[in-house]
């Protein structure tokens, strides 16, 4: 399975500690996706010109993430402040604004297209800045799309038909919420619809089945990127096996392992 990320690219400072790591949710998806038995995982996104940028490229290659086709800009990489709670969650405070992230949108060029066409699914998010490329990409590969905590339902018809993987957090909601949510969307065209709720069972949904995923029993060190992990994990199973069940598994095993480190994926540096 060939995957490539399309989008943000962040360095996640934790203040108290004073370390950052690198992450955005298509980063995360791309090293995880690699973790997790992809043959090709690549990244493509824009990035900054300072040391963050350059520890979250060198972190990548180190990670075995192809930079395809990446952008090199003259602006900060962008630096969410986070902070942990006692039970390893984590909460999050605005960086600074005049970020690569903040400035640009990422403009995607035939070129770039001739590259997504040789992967099986190019997975993006509501941070990504590429929504205006779905209706192309769907037409290409299969498409994963993080909608987050979003709630927007213009947002959703808009852009759930190019989408065939929908994942969404959902932690506010109960079982019977993320039922009808999910199958209220489910309508609008995705393939699965997977609603993450934190330590409560992820949600699963298809046209022709649904499934509650068990977090797994573990002691939590941080929770960052345990979604983006759970992305990963489901779509390299999914796309390798078509069993709605093992990749649910899969992905439940993926965001456990993450929730035992530091970070994202690690590669801890000090500021």
């Amino acid at each position: 399975m060939k995957i490539i990320s399309i989008g943000d690219n962040v360095a996640d400072t934790y203040v108290k500690q004073r370390v950052y790591f690198p992450g955005g949710n298509c980063v995360n998806v791309a090293v995880d996706a690699k973790k997790a038995g992809a043959e090709v995982s690549a990244y493509l996104g824009i990035l900054g010109n300072d040391d963050r940028a350059s520890h979250i490229e060198e972190s990548l290659k180190e990670e075995q993430v192809e930079l395809v086709n990446c952008r090199k800009v003259y602006a900060p990489t962008a630096q969410p402040r986070v902070f942990l709670t006692a039970e390893g969650d984590r909460t999050f405070e605005a960086g600074p604004k005049n970020s690569g992230l903040h400035l640009l949108n990422l403009r995607l060029t035939p070129d770039d297209f001739t590259t997504i066409d040789g992967f099986d699914v190019v997975h993006a998010g509501i941070d990504s800045g590429i929504d205006e490329y779905l209706p192309e990409l769907h037409k290409r590969v299969k498409v994963s799309f993080d909608f987050s905590i979003s709630r927007d339902k213009d947002y959703f018809k808009k852009t759930l038909p190019n989408v065939d993987f929908a994942f969404f957090s959902g932690s506010d909601m109960s079982d019977d919420q993320a039922v009808e949510f999910a199958k209220k969307y489910l309508t609008l065209g995705p393939e699965v619809i997977v609603i993450t709720r934190g330590e409560r069972p992820a949600f699963l949904l298809t046209s022709q089945e649904s499934y509650y995923q068990e977090p797994q029993k573990i002691k939590v060190v941080d929770t960052m990127g345990a979604g983006d992990s759970f992305i990963a994990g489901f779509l390299v199973s999914y796309l390798d096996k078509n069993n709605l069940v093992l990749a649910a598994e899969a992905a439940s095993k993926n965001a456990a392992v993450t929730c035992q480190l530091s970070g994202g994926f690690g590669h801890q540096k000090s500021f």
